[in-house]
């Protein structure tokens, strides 16, 4: 595999290409690493709990006695 690797990474240094080929290949690596860490970062979160706010009582809502600053 890291022979494949550096293969790979050889070749794209060797081709011939302009400003434009060379951002396209820029953009499509750079979307590529974010994409990747995006997906491991939901995946490191689904064995966790969900830390959902959900608390039930006095003073739990708007309505629950919060004081404002708006006085009559």
């Amino acid at each position: 595999m890291q022979n494949s690797i550096k293969n790979n990474l050889q070749q794209l240094m060797e081709k011939d290409m302009d400003r434009r080929d060379f951002l396209v290949h820029l953009g499509i690596g750079f979307a590529s690493i974010l994409g990747i860490s995006a997906v491991l970062k939901t995946l490191s979160h689904l064995g966790s709990p969900s830390k959902s706010s959900t608390s039930y009582g006095y003073g739990s809502s708007a309505y629950g006695g919060r004081s404002s600053s708006f006085r009559n």
